[in-house]
């Protein structure tokens, strides 16, 4: 196998966006392959990876995931490893998490857990929220009986290497849509034949600026991020009889997200209905809580305590959403983040580059939290 910073800068110089990720699987499949994995399972929710890994006596099965896919940005970075690929990069990190598990399977065969089994999963399309779901329905996980779900997320403006989690819920539910309202157009002299769908995106617009409530501090947390509006054609003697209007929203519960749609599907019909339009409503990118449970909490402080690594406990939640919630509204388990330092570009933007050495840090966490998490089978 290369070195993982090898690994990582070739995963990074060939990115790919979600569900197209089938150079990186393959890549993936090769260097398991060469450490002498031979339980390697793929083709069941798009280019996902998953590799079982058997310890020296019977205990708990714990799977550890990270992602596989890039994003639709841009490199600016001039370094030697850069990205390949005009308008594709790897700029949140997907290849150093990609990385980190190589090095933990690496680690796990030069020195076997002493109890438990551990399943390496390496998935495809987390970036759309879609990549969770298809496995979970693709059925192959049913064949194992999991006890724990772990992975991590690289967080710039933390501290390089430090280790933050929280009890409870760590990150929010996250869910986009677009509204596509139908009227009619008309000769720009004559509005009264028409009917515009102006006032209907503005009385949307006025409604989600009122449930807006970003502090996290108080209840009824709720950010209602407009995305893109359109409406018309650039054609200055006809009035618009068309408009589209996406917004991504987040609270910090499934169920409490699940009732604000409802709130702004109500909405939108009572104002299509006074306005006398039609309307059509899409929701996608959907990314349920990540949910923290104690035991797994605990055993991410242990190992971090046992690395020498900084333990921060955040008091919130994180504000971004992560396709790993799911697994953790299915399976007890955790998701921690790893400080990438605090002058490192956000996430999501084009100077953004992963920090090398938080491969061998995330690996020594994974291999102590699954030695942890086994110690009481």
């Amino acid at each position: 196998m290369l070195h993982p910073i090898q690994l990582r800068h070739q995963l990074h110089a060939h990115p790919e966006l979600s569900g197209q990720e089938s150079w990186t699987a393959a890549f993936i499949v090769t260097q398991l392959q060469q450490m002498g994995i031979t339980k390697i399972y793929t083709q069941f929710a798009q280019h996902s990876v998953l590799a079982e890994i058997e310890g020296q006596n019977k205990g708990k099965t714990i799977l550890f995931r990270c992602e596989l896919d890039a994003l639709p940005i841009q490199e600016v970075n001039l370094f030697e490893y850069r990205s390949v690929k005009l308008g594709v990069s790897h700029k949140c990190g997907h290849d150093g998490h990609c990385a980190t598990m190589l090095a933990f399977a690496q680690k796990l065969m030069d020195q076997p857990i002493t109890q438990g089994k551990i399943l390496l999963f390496f998935q495809s399309a987390e970036e759309i929220g879609a990549g969770a779901r298809i496995a979970i329905e693709s059925k192959i996980l049913d064949a194992f009986s999991i006890d724990f779900v772990v992975a991590y997320h690289n967080l710039p403006s933390f501290p390089l290497g430090s280790v933050i989690c929280k009890k409870g819920v760590f990150t929010p539910s996250v869910e986009s849509f677009s509204v596509k309202f139908m009227g009619k157009s008309c000769h720009a002299s004559v509005p009264a034949q028409g009917v515009c769908p102006a006032t209907a995106i503005a009385a949307l617009i006025q409604n989600m600026n009122q449930w807006h409530q970003p502090d996290k501090t108080k209840p009824h947390y709720f950010v209602a991020t407009p995305i893109h509006i359109q409406m018309g054609e650039r054609a200055y003697g006809t009035m618009a009889g068309f408009g589209e209007v996406g917004y991504t929203i987040r609270t910090w519960e499934s169920r409490i997200l699940e009732l604000y749609k409802q709130q702004i599907i109500q909405t939108i019909h009572t104002i299509c209905t006074k306005e006398g339009l039609t309307f059509e409503i899409s929701w996608f990118e959907s990314f349920q809580s990540n949910t923290n449970d104690v035991a797994a909490f605990e055993q991410i402080k242990l190992a971090s305590i046992h690395n020498q690594l900084s333990f921060i406990e955040i008091a919130e939640p994180l504000d971004f959403g992560e396709d790993f919630g799911l697994f953790t509204n299915i399976y007890k388990g955790a998701m921690f983040g790893l400080g990438s330092g605090e002058n490192c570009p956000a996430l999501h933007t084009a100077d953004y580059d992963f920090p090398d050495d938080l491969i061998e840090i995330g690996r020594n966490l994974f291999y102590q939290v699954s030695e942890g998490l086994n110690s009481d089978f």
